[in-house]
């Protein structure tokens, strides 16, 4: 589950370190869209000059994977790779200053064989594990991807899947599994299993991704994706959950092409719900009409931290699979976030919106009350790579760096959510995220 849709005391502690950070330090130098960005060569060397207003400029840094101590020694793809996407450019990128997220990341929220969410007074949620293992496959750590899969392994319930909500202590908060968490575990372990080749990463994979299937989607009313095993479906589902790059892989490796269906649903929703500026509500029905939310916290209709997901999943496909769809999508919610900043920065797009853009009405969270942060920020430069937008993409790729490195302990910018959604949306745009099992 996300950070809000779960608890939404700890989305006010959020907004809170937020507003304190303020805008400024948030956004000190994003100057809006400039059309001289470039995008890398192929898998990231030599990239083309240029670069956005406040973004990267010059070439491409892409260093040896030995200037990195994490790398697992035998790995088929150190960290760096700067993979190139088959319909995606990258921005102008450092490998140093992805590195040095990562490191901030592990340092920050990564504790002997959990992440943990020191806002939330060091709870454990799935999410995290799995968001865990996502950065440890494709930075080659080995030793944190092993010692998160094996949390997970420990803490299953009766359906094979992780129960998804943990205190500091190791006590159970709330049952059930998380099916965002469950997704990026299953994709995390096809990817180790082309990392580090020879073990069970692909067993313990095809037996999660059935167990997913089983108990996760609802067959029975249009292949529609449940939000956990014990909740939801065609009544309730959540767009940020969508994956639809994974589902195509799901298929191919299982052979369920039941996980086509789940694509198709998946798009469907999507497109009723997405609007004139891709601003998916944070959970809707399977007519893609904003819902109310696990939490009662009355920000189910709205975009906020739980839809500000939705273009990374989505980016992922357009980028790896040409997705019309995906693409459809990502140029709405990528020309609302370019009008947003256009007269005065990144700094100007807030951290939640109506579904037509506006500011939502007062809530007890205060969504949309202050600037957005890497959550909103990094998965928009991902879905603006689907081209024309190099400016933008520049601006974001910039603005991640500065908040995970320069700002990494400035109250309220490099928490477990944000930092999460900056340090994968880095490793994106830096072209070490993508499907190593093609």
């Amino acid at each position: 589950m996300s950070l809000t849709s779960r608890n939404a005391a700890s989305l006010a502690i959020l907004a809170a370190a937020i507003a304190f950070a303020g805008c400024g330090q948030l956004f000190p130098g994003a100057k809006g869209s400039n059309p001289g960005g470039g995008s890398t060569g192929n898998d990231g060397v030599g990239g083309a000059t240029g670069g956005g207003s406040g973004g990267a400029t010059g070439m491409t840094v892409m260093k040896d994977p030995s200037n990195y101590p994490q790398n697992t020694p035998g790995a088929a793809h150190p960290y760096p790779q700067g993979h190139a996407f088959a319909h995606c450019a990258l921005p102008i990128y450092d490998t140093d200053k992805v590195a040095m997220t990562y490191t901030a990341w592990k340092a920050k929220f990564f504790s002997v064989n959990r992440v943990v969410r020191p806002e939330n007074n060091n709870d454990t949620a799935s999410e995290g594990i799995a968001y865990g293992m996502l950065i440890g496959v494709y930075m080659n750590d080995k030793p944190m991807f092993d010692a998160l899969w094996g949390y997970a392994q420990q803490r299953l319930d009766g359906n094979g899947l992780m129960t998804w909500h943990y205190s500091s202590t190791g006590t159970i908060l709330d049952q059930g599994g998380a099916t965002d968490a469950d997704q990026d575990m299953a994709w995390a372990l096809l990817m180790a299993d082309k990392q580090w080749p020879g073990g069970t990463y692909l067993s313990a994979a095809t037996t999660l991704i059935g167990n997913i299937f089983n108990h996760e989607v609802d067959q029975a009313n249009g292949f529609v994706l449940k939000p956990g095993d014990n909740f939801g479906g065609a009544n309730q589902t959540n767009p940020s959950y969508f994956a639809p790059s994974y589902y195509r892989v799901f298929a191919r490796v299982t052979g369920n092409q039941g996980w086509m269906q789940v694509l198709s649903s998946s798009y469907s929703i999507l497109n009723k719900a997405s609007g004139t500026y891709g601003l998916v509500p944070n959970w809707v029905n399977s007519q893609g009409a904003g819902v109310n939310d696990p939490a009662n916290d009355g920000n189910g209709g709205y975009f906020g931290y739980d839809a500000c997901r939705t273009p990374w999943r989505i980016a992922l496909d357009y980028c790896e699979n040409g997705e019309p769809m995906a693409q459809a999508y990502l140029e709405k919610i990528v020309g609302f976030y370019s009008m947003k900043s256009s007269s005065g920065g990144l700094g100007l797009i807030r951290d939640g919106y109506t579904v037509t853009g506006a500011m939502p009405p007062s809530n007890p969270s205060s969504l949309g009350a202050y600037a957005a942060g890497m959550a909103f920020i990094g998965p928009g430069g991902v879905a603006a790579m689907d081209g024309g937008h190099d400016g933008f993409v520049s601006d974001v790729y910039a603005q991640l760096v500065y908040d995970s490195t320069a700002l990494v302990n400035s109250s309220g910018v490099f928490t477990y959510f944000q930092g999460s959604w900056g340090t994968l949306s880095l490793l994106t745009m830096s072209g070490n995220f993508w499907d190593m099992t093609q």
